[in-house]
């Protein structure tokens, strides 16, 4: 590999250490779209690998560019390493950013916007859209997936046998890298909110059965209690029980250590680290409890583990759709023509809606009354720039996962997304009011608490299911 500067050549670039070098081989790339990671990588087999997908799908399958999307992984998330990712990817040609995680507006100061300019646009996933009129900011309730993840965790386990039969427990247990109130520590929040919910439920046998405990196990299923694997809750959001404070794979080994130790924790029967690729030091790290992925459905990720019976869900973000979808809502590129699958000329945002805006009502922005309503009713001309979307989450249930469609369709159908939405809605509001310190009152405060506490997590607990 030659290092080059990246002005000089419209091709993807790849962060491998301080310096950016151009990667080498004779692959081609669509330069007009650029996904910029936040120091992750592509092939994270999480959050950037999905949302590259996305961007390479729209080129290739929406726009018919033969090449994938360009793309840049800077050496280590910084403002500096980020702004200068940005211009280069403008500098190459880029119309569109597609921007995956809440870092691009921590560290990066949310200027990517700016740096694009009226010419271009950006599509920001997973973090709020800041007042940018250019830009798409997509959010998602990792909460609601986190719910729907940890009551499969809790059903499957059960009916599997796979619970501690001593004391008739089943130990859900949860970590993330860094704590993020709306991207990271609210996966743990309705993970935990579920133990709640199920040992408010587990005397109702007809309640057990609707979300689909085996007959033959409701006997048994009203004695077994669901907690938390850690003994403590984090006394603050770098707590190393809690966060292995990294994204990068490896890094988890200390804070497994502490939720597998016996005067810290209840050994756990399922493991959800919400860490990207720290999916991989979880299975690795102990090879007898069941996981559930995050982000995307990591059990196509992790095929190995999958088939030998390892993973019961992931908790999933719909990045792949939100990122084409974004895409092809943009002013650069919605109203471009293309030729439908039956070759007849239609438009990029025609094309993507029929094949990928399928479910009703799934994208939602809040009004100026706060009331939430289908983006399509707001942003009328089909343009969703300078919106934040809120996406509902999802527990997988295809292919490998433990977690067949018929009990994920039961409890979903029993805990429905309309009261799983209400509750992540009061959720975020108790994130965003500065006063409960979860988010910084002004520039530069310094914040130390996290959502993962039990008045956070039972109240969200209790707008699910009180009897």
């Amino acid at each position: 590999m030659k290092k080059l500067l990246l002005g000089l050549m419209s091709v993807t670039v790849v962060g491998t250490s301080a310096t950016t070098v151009v990667a080498c081989g004779s692959e081609k790339f669509n330069n007009q779209i650029y996904l910029v990671t936040d120091a992750g990588r592509i092939d994270d087999k999480s959050f950037n690998e999905s949302s590259y997908k996305a961007a390479s799908d729209f080129s290739q399958k929406i726009l018919g560019n033969e090449n994938k999307a360009a793309y840049i992984q800077p050496a280590s998330a910084t403002e500096a390493n980020l702004t200068r990712a940005y211009s280069n990817a403008k500098r190459n040609g880029a119309k569109t950013l597609i921007l995956p995680g809440f870092h691009h507006t921590v560290e990066g100061a949310n200027k990517a916007p700016g740096i694009m300019g009226e010419d271009g646009s950006t599509i920001l996933l997973d973090s709020q859209n800041g007042g940018q009129k250019n830009q798409i900011a997509f959010n998602f309730r990792g909460d609601v997936s986190g719910f729907y993840a940890g009551m499969a965790s809790i059903v499957v386990s059960i009916n599997e046998g796979n619970y501690d039969k001593t004391n008739n427990t089943i130990s859900l247990g949860a970590f993330g890298g860094i704590s993020n109130p709306a991207s990271v520590d609210n996966f743990i929040v309705g993970y935990l909110a579920s133990t709640y919910v199920w040992n408010e439920i587990k005397d109702d046998a007809e309640m057990l059965t609707s979300i689909g405990i085996k007959e033959d196990e409701l006997d048994n299923a009203a004695k077994i209690e669901a907690r938390k694997a850690q003994n403590d809750y984090p006394e603050k959001n770098s707590d190393e029980n809690w966060f292995s404070n990294s994204f990068l794979v490896g890094q988890a080994r200390t804070v497994l250590t502490n939720i597998t130790n016996p005067t810290k924790a209840a050994k756990p029967n399922v493991m959800m680290a919400v860490a990207g690729p720290q999916t991989a030091d979880a299975l690795s790290f102990d090879n007898n409890w069941k996981m559930v992925g995050v982000d995307t459905d990591q059990a196509l990720s992790f095929e190995k583990e999958a088939s030998a019976g390892r993973f019961i869900t992931s908790a999933e973000k719909d990045l792949y759709n939100s990122a084409i979808l974004g895409l092809a809502h943009t002013p650069e590129w919605k109203d471009v023509k293309v030729s439908d699958a039956d070759g007849k000329e239609t438009t990029v945002m025609a094309k993507a809606d029929k094949m990928y805006n399928t479910e009703e009502s799934k994208f939602l922005v809040a009004d100026e009354k706060g009331e939430y309503k289908p983006i399509e009713e707001v942003a009328t001309d089909g343009d969703w720039t300078g919106n934040d979307v809120w996406v509902n989450g999802k527990a997988s249930a295809t292919g490998k996962n433990l977690l067949t469609e018929e009990i994920n369709e039961k409890i979903s159908t029993t805990f429905t997304p309309e009261a799983l939405t209400s509750a992540s809605i009061e959720l975020f509001k108790t994130i965003n009011d500065t006063t409960n310190g979860y988010v910084p009152a002004k520039e530069g405060d310094v914040i130390t608490k996290t959502i993962i506490n039990e008045q956070v997590i039972k109240a969200y607990a209790d707008s699910i299911y009180r009897k």
